[in-house]
C-alpha cells in the first residue's frame, strides 16, 4: 500500500503513514467501542498529534472507511451511515462536488424511513450542491419537518447551517435568528463548553459582527477562545481559527 504524509506530526519520519495500517487500526478501535457508541474519530484524526488528516491522506483514509462497510447488507446500520457520511463530506471539502452529491444521495436511499435519520441525510445532501443559494432553498424547504422533529441534533444542525448560509449570502440580519437558535439548542443539550456549543457561539459572533454589533461579537469570541484554549490547547486548529476571526474583526461597531 501507499505511504503518505498528511498530518501535523514532526520529525525525520513523523507524519508519514501507511494507509492500510491506518485503516486497520481505525477499524479495530471502532469495533472495540461499546455497542451503539462506535468511535470513528480515528478515521479522521491522527492518533499521535490529534490533528485531522489532510490532503491525499484524508481522502484515502475516508475511502478505506467507506470500503469497509460498502458491501454491508445491513443498509440501515449506524456504521454504514457514518462511513458514507464521512466519505461524502470528505469529497465535498475536497471540492469534488459531483462525487459528494452522488454519495449523499446514496446515503438517503440506504437509510430506513426513520424521520430523524432521513432528515439528517437530506440536510447533508442539500450541502453537497455547488450553489449556496440552492442549498439554502433546500434547507428552508425542510424547516417545517425539522420543527416537528423531537431530535435536538437535527434542529440544531439545521439552524446552524441555515444561519451560516444566510450570513455568507449577505443576509446577516435573517441569519441571526437561526444562529441564536443553534446556540441555545447546543448549550442546553450538550453543555455550554461542549465543542458544538462553542462552534455555534463562534458562528453567532460572526453574524453579530456582520450586523454591526462588533463589541458583542468580540466579547463572545473572547469567551469562546478562552474555553477552547483551556480545553483544546492554544495551537489547536479550532483555537487558531477563532484567533483569526477575532483579529479580522472591525476596530469599532459600524
Amino acid at each position: 500500500g501507499d505511504v503518505l504524509r498528511g498530518c501535523a506530526c514532526r520529525g525525520p519520519s513523523a507524519g508519514f503513514a501507511h494507509v492500510d495500517c491506518l485503516a486497520e487500526v481505525a477499524a479495530r478501535e471502532e469495533w472495540m467501542a461499546a455497542e451503539g457508541n462506535r468511535e470513528i474519530s480515528r478515521w479522521i484524526y491522527c492518533a499521535i498529534c490529534h490533528q485531522p488528516y489532510t490532503d491525499a491522506l484524508r481522502v484515502r483514509v475516508a475511502r478505506s472507511h467507506w470500503r469497509l462497510y460498502r458491501d454491508n447488507p445491513d443498509d440501515g446500520s449506524d456504521e454504514k451511515r457514518q462511513a458514507l457520511g464521512h466519505v461524502a463530506s470528505t469529497f465535498k471539502e475536497n471540492e469534488e462536488h459531483d462525487t459528494a452529491h452522488r454519495l449523499a444521495e446514496d446515503a438517503t436511499r440506504a437509510l430506513p424511513r426513520d424521520d430523524r435519520e432521513v432528515l439528517l441525510s437530506e440536510i447533508q445532501q442539500s450541502l453537497s450542491r455547488t450553489n449556496p443559494a440552492a442549498s439554502l432553498e433546500n434547507l428552508l424547504g425542510l424547516r417545517a419537518r425539522v420543527a416537528r422533529c423531537e431530535d435536538v441534533n437535527v434542529r440544531m444542525t439545521h439552524a446552524f447551517l441555515v444561519g451560516s448560509l444566510l450570513c455568507n449570502l449577505g443576509r446577516a440580519r435573517e441569519a441571526l435568528e437561526f444562529a441564536e437558535e443553534s446556540v441555545e439548542l447546543a448549550r442546553s443539550s450538550f453543555g455550554p463548553e461542549s465543542s458544538v456549543a462553542l462552534n455555534c457561539a463562534a458562528s453567532r459572533a460572526e453574524v453579530l459582527a456582520r450586523v454591526g454589533r462588533v463589541q458583542e461579537a468580540r466579547a463572545e469570541l473572547s469567551r469562546v477562545l478562552a474555553a477552547q484554549t483551556r480545553i483544546l490547547g492554544a495551537n489547536h486548529n479550532t483555537t487558531l481559527r477563532t484567533k483569526d476571526i477575532i483579529a479580522n474583526l472591525p476596530a469599532t461597531s459600524t
